[in-house]
This record gives structure tokens, C-alpha cells and sequence, in this order.
């Protein structure tokens, strides 16, 4: 098949929908567009370049080498599959073997690409990443990329805000970046910018955005469900982020631009369908950010939640937040039993607990049980805790927690250990049949 470039533009209506753009593309449409997609996966990354250049230290006067962004953009990644179950079946069993020849420490049932690279560096992982499609590549239908357009020359500033806050403008360099967390529901957003047929499974990576009038159109045309941590316990969700991190590692070492008949030309060995849309500045009132409301995404998690909650983990967290005396008394005085557990995720630490073996486990274990993963912490994951969802405890402060909400719900309490037994008798089941 041929590829679909598409330039989003919007028909002023109350839907805030998008509308398509040549005849020749119409024709396309009209033959293809309409077929019920029974899966589809999105994932996003930061696709940058920069530049190297010398410069005088003012202090030394001695050259140093700087390095300066020239180009960034989130790149979004769709993925549309051919069988379902067969994918997921050669997945596993590809990446158990892959894993075993390239000898990898971390023992993950699936990796995402950052974990990859900590890893393999770039040498390792891009030919772990470009056997493992290849091996896939017969159950994968097609991909569908989405980017942003946003020279600075031309729009040095962004306006947004202006619908339940005032309007201001921002850097259009600090808005691309603000975009990068946001972007999975704003590149399945643009995906539907074009007529298409029913989409039954629609499936995104975790995501954290303010407000937009993309995620209302989004869910006008289909209901999503968001994995959290989707890259690291979802297959569907993983593949298309190593297409996203191999799509940029491709357009690097060929020395070509983040363009239409660039993605068409890396990805053609592969026998995929390719569609690039990109987005610009025309566009920003529907994809960027019109209030500072977070968008609330709990209605739309991917259930069961495997949640693991650790004892005292700002003892695990590099450089924790300082705590005024007067903070901390008031926190004592208000849980104190669960004060240890409420300090929010900062990013180093994120990526510490991620390393820690039990959270290959809770990945493993949220995907046999066909949900998502997620560090818990008390202030802002209460409110997610349904029935059937999983709360795995390392220490008795966050077991005592953990047995609170079984009392007030049907939740599973486990602790890291059972769940890492469970988890190998899966793998056994798995390599038996």
C-alpha cells in the first residue's frame, strides 16, 4: 500500500472535527478507511536533533564542545494489527528469545525502549528492537505517525488557554515540549482526523495532559483505554513504542528528515501500510492545551491495576524534597500511617523503583491478568482502586494500607514475592505449551 500524508485541518463545527484533504487520498479512503480496525495502539516519544558546535569558555577561553536543539517534535505512533492473538503469542516468545541472544540482565516478560538502551546503549538495542518487528512483521497491518510542524522562525509564540482560564502565550519551543506526556491521545486524535471505520479496541500508553478539545473529539469517535505504563506490560502498546524509537534511530544513521516519504521509504522493507500526519500551528486551538484542568483519565484505565506499594520509599528516592517542620507536623497529624507512602513520584525515582526486580514482576503479572502497572501513591491513586484490581505490598506499613481498601472493595492483596512466584509458574505454562 501507498502512503497517506495528510496536513490536519479542522471544520469549524461543534465537534471540533477534522476533514480530509486531496482526491487522491479521498479515493484511498473510500476503498479502506471504512473496515472495522479490531486493535489499534498508540505510543509517543521525543524525536529531537541537535547540532554540536564549538565555543570559548569565557572563564577558561578554552574551546568546549556545546550541543543546541534544532529540531524537536513528539512523534506519535499508531499501530493497527492482523491477528490479534497470533502477535501476541510470537511476541512473548520472540522476546524471550532475543532476550536470551543478546543476553540481557533484566529478566522483563516485555521491554520498552527506554529500558533497552539503560541496558544495550543504541549499539544493542536497535538490532534487538529491528529483529524483534521483523519477526512480528507478518501479524502487523499498519502504522500511522503523527508530528508537529512548528518552525520558530515563524511562530516564535503559542496562544493557549482561553476556555475556563485566560489566554497566554508560550514559547512555541516550551509548548512542543508541554506536548511530549500529552501526546498519545492527541496522535489518536489525529488518526480520526480523517473518516474512518469503527475502531472495537482502541489502546494508549499512560498519558498526562491539561485539557483539550483533541480528547473530547477523541472520545466522540471511540472509547480508549489507557495502560499506564503500557510500554512495559502491554505488547500492542510496546511494539509501537520500539517502532517509534526505531523510526528515529532509522531516520538518524540515514541521515533523512521526519518526513512523509522518509517514513514511507524506512518502513517499505516491512511490507507496512504508512500514514504521516503532521500538525502546525493552524491547529493548536484543538490540540493544545485550552485550560489548565487536568484531563481526569480514571474513568478510561485499563482494568485490572497491578499496583505496588513499597515501605518508606523516599528512603529509595535520590535527593527527596526537603519538608518544613511545620509540613511535617501537619502531615503526622493528619495519616501518619501512611506518610511514608504519599510523597510524590519525582522522576530519578520513578526510574529507581522501575529497576527493582518486584517491578518486573508487577508488569509481568498485570499483563497475564490483561491490565496495566502502576507505582502506587496514596494522593493521587485513591480514587483509581475499583474491584478486581491488585495491590502488591513490600513491608507491613503497605500491607496494612493495601488490606484497608480490601476492606472497603474486592481487591486482590498480594505480596512482591507470591506475585514473583506467580509470575514464574505463568512463564512455565507459557514455555510448556
Amino acid at each position: 500500500m501507498g502512503l497517506i500524508q495528510s496536513r490536519i485541518i479542522v471544520r469549524h463545527d461543534e465537534n471540533f472535527w477534522l476533514k480530509d484533504f486531496s482526491q487522491s487520498i479521498y479515493v484511498y479512503l473510500n476503498i479502506e478507511s471504512f473496515l472495522v480496525v479490531h486493535l489499534l495502539a498508540f505510543d509517543s516519544k521525543d524525536f529531537e536533533r541537535r547540532r554540536v558546535f564549538q565555543e570559548d569558555d569565557p572563564e577558561t577561553k578554552e574551546p568546549v564542545l556545546k550541543r543546541e536543539t534544532v529540531y524537536y517534535t513528539p512523534l506519535g505512533v499508531g499501530v493497527t494489527f492482523k491477528d490479534n492473538s497470533a502477535f501476541k503469542e510470537v511476541c512473548l516468545k520472540s522476546i524471550e528469545e532475543l532476550s536470551t541472544s543478546f543476553k540481557l540482565s533484566q529478566k522483563r516478560i516485555m521491554y520498552d525502549s527506554t529500558s533497552l538502551k539503560e541496558e544495550l546503549s543504541h549499539f544493542g538495542a536497535i538490532p534487538f528492537c529491528d529483529q524483534l518487528i521483523t519477526k512480528l512483521r507478518r501479524y502487523i497491518d499498519s502504522l500511522c505517525f503523527s508530528y508537529v510542524i512548528m518552525p520558530p522562525d515563524l511562530n516564535p509564540t503559542v496562544k493557549i488557554g482561553g476556555f475556563k482560564s485566560p489566554a497566554y502565550e508560550v514559547k512555541s519551543s516550551k509548548f512542543l515540549r508541554n506536548l511530549g506526556p500529552m501526546f498519545p491521545h492527541i496522535a489518536a486524535w489525529s488518526y480520526f482526523g480523517i473518516d474512518r471505520g469503527p475502531v472495537t479496541d482502541l489502546q494508549l500508553d499512560g498519558f498526562n495532559s491539561k485539557t483539550t478539545h483533541a480528547w473530547n473529539a477523541l472520545l466522540a469517535k471511540a472509547k480508549p483505554k489507557i495502560f499506564p505504563h503500557g510500554d512495559e506490560c502491554n505488547p500492542y502498546i510496546m511494539i509501537a513504542d520500539l517502532i517509534a524509537y526505531l523510526t528515529d534511530a532509522k531516520l538518524y544513521s540515514q541521515k533523512l528528515g521526519l518526513r512523509k516519504e522518509n517514513l514511507q521509504k524506512i518502513w517499505e522493507p516491512y511490507g507496512f501500510q504508512v500514514e504521516s500526519h503532521f500538525l502546525d500551528n493552524d491547529t493548536v486551538p484543538y490540540y493544545g492545551w485550552n485550560s489548565d484542568d487536568p484531563i481526569d483519565t480514571t474513568p478510561y484505565l485499563a482494568h485490572p491495576l497491578v499496583f505496588l506499594l513499597v515501605d518508606e520509599l523516599e528512603k529509595l528516592q535520590p535527593n527527596p524534597p526537603p519538608m518544613s517542620q511545620q509540613e511535617s507536623d501537619s502531615e503526622d497529624q493528619k495519616q501518619p500511617e501512611v506518610a511514608s507512602i504519599v510523597i510524590p513520584e519525582e522522576k530519578r525515582f520513578r526510574k529507581l523503583v522501575r529497576r527493582m526486580e518486584p517491578w518486573y514482576a508487577v508488569t509481568a503479572y498485570a499483563y497475564y491478568k490483561g491490565g496495566a502497572a502502576q507505582l502506587f501513591n496514596f494522593l493521587t491513586d485513591r480514587e483509581k482502586v475499583q474491584d478486581g484490581d491488585t495491590m502488591v505490598y513490600i513491608g507491613n506499613q503497605s500491607k496494612a494500607l493495601a488490606q484497608s481498601f480490601n476492606d472497603m472493595l474486592d481487591v486482590e492483596v498480594i505480596s512482591a514475592k507470591e506475585v514473583r512466584k506467580s509470575v514464574n509458574l505463568e512463564k512455565g505454562k507459557t514455555l510448556i505449551h
